[in-house]
């Protein structure tokens, strides 16, 4: 009685994952990350260790750009329900609560080695002189002789106006901040996921952008140091969460329905 009891058990939990599917989730790492300067055009912080958004304490813009390779890391056939973006704060101006917004880029950029030699986000709030490729204030790919521009200085024109989502970003060191799921946010994710061409990833953009002393610099995918100088937990470095659900083929469906319904009449018998 105890088997048939269990088999029973078992028999509805397939039956369960047949009909809704089974739960998942996949933790992705930046594929690229960088920041962009208004006061240094020509300047990148692709290597750098700090990703920048707001604006310094003489009124000059930052901006940050980051994307993630959905495509690599989400099965095709899962139905993406959920996703979030979490960085860990590595410097910050001003005491205000920023809202910081993540606004999906339509066209794409560069990320080079700009800023690789040093080693704390608060070394590279400026930038670094760009290199081939690199995206700046003024280029999608920035080149001495040649660059390919945005359709306006800082990416403007180049990403959608509205945000995905905002969050508020304290002045807490060393503290995760998370851009939490929206509709808009989570459609950005499945468009990536089905459309890798068109994955841009999002520009860091502060909603507050005119006020001065606004700056917010997370740790980037390339540091490894924390604001202490200690040795940076890799799991600070950003990271994209997508949840979803894996839904069974028709085939096997119907094959953990059928055996549900056949332990039932077993257990009557």
């Amino acid at each position: 009685m105890i088997l048939r009891t269990w088999f029973v058990i078992a028999s509805f939990w397939f039956a369960g994952i047949a009909a809704y599917g089974a739960p998942g989730s996949s933790v992705i790492q930046a594929s690229r990350d960088t920041s962009i300067y208004q006061n240094s055009p020509n300047n990148s912080g692709g290597g750098a260790a700090g990703i920048f958004a707001g604006t310094n304490g003489q009124g000059s813009p930052r901006r940050g750009l980051v994307a993630f390779d959905v495509a690599a890391n989400v099965p095709a056939d899962a139905v993406i329900i959920g996703a979030e973006l979490t960085m860990y704060l590595g410097m910050a101006t001003g005491g205000l609560g920023e809202p910081l917004g993540l606004h999906r880029l339509n066209a794409d950029w560069g990320e080079g080695t700009a800023g690789s030699s040093t080693l704390t986000v608060s070394n590279s709030g400026n930038g670094f002189a760009a290199g081939v490729g690199d995206a700046t204030w003024n280029a999608r790919f920035h080149s001495p002789t040649s660059p390919i521009p945005w359709t306006a200085p800082g990416a403007t024109g180049d990403f959608v106006t509205t945000p995905s989502t905002v969050t508020i970003v304290t002045n807490t060191i060393d503290t995760p901040f998370t851009w939490h799921a929206s509709a808009d946010l989570i459609n950005d994710v499945r468009t990536w996921r089905d459309n890798p061409a068109a994955n841009f990833g999002w520009a860091l953009v502060n909603q507050s952008e005119g006020r001065s002393g606004s700056a917010r610099g997370f740790y980037s995918s390339e540091a490894t140091l924390n604001s202490t100088s200690g040795v940076l937990n890799p799991a600070w470095r950003p990271t994209l969460t997508v949840n979803y659900i894996l839904i069974p083929e028709p085939a096997t469906a119907l094959l953990l329905l059928a055996s549900g319904a056949l332990a039932m009449i077993r257990v009557r018998r």
